[in-house]
């Protein structure tokens, strides 16, 4: 497994934890450990998605910066090459 890789799979991974809480929490809105586990895990996706940003560009083209182009187009698409 390479670099980009290992990086999209950790966001896909916080990502399932964060769709599986939210789903849980809503069924049991007052559950504190459900809250402290989907902030926890929240927070795991935020690292996740800069790391992965900082090495290999955003994973959604509103979270670009695009003064001078759209640069979007120039890289791989993030779900491109994911599992070569």
């Amino acid at each position: 497994m390479n670099e980009r890789q290992r990086l999209m799979r950790n966001v896909q991974m916080y990502d399932f934890a964060l769709i599986e809480a939210t789903e849980y929490l809503d069924g049991h809105p007052n559950d504190p450990n459900a809250l402290a586990y989907f902030n926890a895990q929240q927070k795991l996706y935020q690292q996740a998605v800069r790391a992965y940003t900082e090495h290999f560009g955003p994973l959604q083209s509103k979270d670009g910066n695009y003064t001078n182009t759209w640069s979007w187009v120039n890289d791989p698409w993030p779900w491109e090459g994911v599992d070569q």
